[in-house]
């Protein structure tokens, strides 16, 4: 007696229905779906901090030129305070693709290297503090910014792009 009633099950106990099936297949595309924007992400977040961090040695090294400089050098005069220009060193004139200030991110692909992101430095140089000035004394700000993709143009910086900015106090040094 036991066999003949396990052979015929009722349709409730016969296994998943399509409704349970397709609940299942639902959540499993919905997890897949968030994991696959959640590496897109990843990736994204990856590539802005590859680039801040590409700034961020662009500025560390164009410092460290500023400062090998002659404090009597052109380039290191003071200036008016408020503006920011490009540095003449970086003129760029051997290539036409580039304007004065920029330094690219060149990366080797199959047919040549591409400028993956070109960043532009500004600098400035201001005496010391106008009220008690010392004139052996000057100040440096310099910023390197970018357009990335996906970042809007609203940033609390001076531009609004993304931007690394460092400052230095520079001595004289001409002896």
């Amino acid at each position: 007696m036991d066999s003949l009633t396990s052979r015929h099950r009722t349709p409730s106990q016969a296994g998943f229905t399509l409704v349970e099936l397709m609940i299942t297949v639902s959540l499993i595309a919905i997890g897949a779906l968030s994991l696959a924007l959640a590496q897109l992400q990843a990736l994204a977040d990856g590539n802005r901090a590859r680039h801040r961090t590409n700034a961020a040695t662009i500025a560390r090294d164009q410092m460290e030129f500023i400062q090998g400089m002659g404090f009597s050098e052109d380039a290191l005069a003071a200036m008016d305070s408020t503006t920011f220009v490009t540095p003449p060193w970086l003129n760029n004139a051997a290539d036409p693709a580039l304007a004065a200030g920029e330094v690219p991110l060149r990366v080797d692909r199959p047919g040549g290297a591409v400028n993956e992101i070109v960043y532009t430095v500004y600098y400035r140089v201001a005496a010391d503090d106008a009220t008690l000035p010392n004139p052996a004394l000057r100040f440096v700000d310099l910023e390197v910014i970018w357009n990335e993709r996906g970042i809007s143009n609203v940033k609390p910086t001076r531009t609004g792009q993304p931007t690394v900015a460092i400052s230095s106090l520079l001595v004289e040094n001409d002896r």
